[in-house]
């Protein structure tokens, strides 16, 4: 694999990226993207002054009305990350002007080169080479990349940070927090950027991945899961001192925080009420506020780590299932086999078994109340 031809392929402007420098040459700015799907319907997409008529401005009301209508102004994964794979990678294009939006996916922007305008809710930025920032569902945000710019963008399934990354969420670092909270929380809002500087490892990593991707060779999706699981840890490992935590529009206020970690700490054996003695509070007051919060309720964030830790240590350690029972805090055996089968769909023995195979799947999302 020639990561070399990959950066060559990235650097040179595309179909797409060329009508935009055509267009800006011509006005100076950047072609906004709805635009560019209507220039790209006609025989001259270098024909600019269609976009005057009346066809083009009925086309793109009712393209921009369709977008708001049919997705509720968040962006669906399914249209951005092909079936059957956990995450898709592209090059933001320059010259073109992509509206702020909302998903319902993870997004990793990665810029290697260049700079990057990056406005998060309320907040804006520029990146330069070696920014990473993370964007968590549901936070609006804005990218328009510079002539000279280079950046990745990573989309992830949520489902994939729920599962694939759980060993990194529980690693007690500023990301296993930040991970929790998108996860956990129904209205975060920050988005958390990592100053890698001028370090070697990642640009590679990420052209790897791109490579991976474009040429699809057998198993390529597996190898990008497992890259991805080395992206992270990397990060934290050498990174996590840079980290800087952009304050968007977030109620999530600092005592949840606390209280998840102490809930993460002490999830064996943890009650609602010694959880809520712990920090001063009523049951009832911590089961709204908890609630309220994050969608779940004290139980289902509970029993989500138990079980998270139980198929941790099922493919990662060679215990037997009635000693991973009472690692996790049950005490009856059965309940917890019968607590596995339903959050998984299929009991220890078989998680086990299947994961060591490559057979499992990702696991359920976390069942409500």
């Amino acid at each position: 694999m020639k990561i070399d031809e990959t950066y060559t392929k990235i650097i040179k402007l595309d179909d797409e990226e060329k009508i935009g420098y055509a267009y800006f040459r011509h006005t100076n700015k950047y072609l906004n993207y709805i635009d560019l799907t209507y220039l790209m319907m006609q025989k001259n997409p270098y024909d600019f002054s269609v976009l005057n008529t009346t066809a083009a401005k009925d086309y793109i009301n009712s393209k921009t009305n369709k977008i708001k209508s049919d997705f509720s102004g968040i962006l669906q994964e399914q249209l951005f990350i092909p079936a059957g794979t956990n995450s898709e990678i592209q090059h933001l294009p320059r010259y073109i002007d992509i509206f702020a939006h909302r998903h319902n996916f993870f997004e990793i922007v990665c810029t290697t080169k260049g700079r990057c305008l990056h406005k998060v809710e309320n907040k804006e930025v520029i990146m330069t080479q070696g920014d990473i920032t993370i964007i968590p569902p549901n936070v609006m945000h804005y990218l328009r990349a510079e002539p000279d710019c280079v950046t990745l963008t990573i989309k992830i399934r949520k489902s994939t940070f729920d599962s694939v990354f759980s060993a990194l969420i529980r690693s007690g670092s500023t990301l296993s927090a930040y991970f929790t909270q998108t996860l956990y929380s129904k209205h975060y809002r920050n988005s958390l950027t990592f100053h890698c500087g001028q370090d070697a490892f990642l640009p590679e990593l990420l052209l790897y991945m791109f490579s991976q991707q474009t040429e699809k060779k057998r198993h390529y999706n597996h190898v990008l899961d497992g890259l991805l699981a080395t992206f992270f840890p990397y990060l934290v490992q050498n990174f996590e001192n840079t980290i800087e935590l952009a304050s968007g529009d977030n109620v999530q206020n600092e005592r949840m925080m606390e209280i998840e970690s102490y809930m993460r700490q002490n999830y064996r054996t943890a009650t609602l009420k010694s959880t809520a003695q712990h920090f001063y509070l009523t049951p009832s007051y911590l089961s709204t506020t908890i609630k309220k919060q994050t969608g779940y309720t004290f139980s289902n964030i509970i029993q989500r780590m138990k079980m998270e830790q139980a198929a941790h240590l099922l493919v990662d350690t060679s215990m037997k299932v009635e000693q991973i029972c009472e690692n996790v805090g049950y005490q009856d055996s059965t309940q917890f086999i019968r607590t596995f089968k339903k959050y998984y769909g299929i009991t220890p023995h078989r998680y086990r078994k299947e994961t060591v195979t490559g057979k499992q799947q990702t696991s359920q999302p976390l069942p409500a109340e």
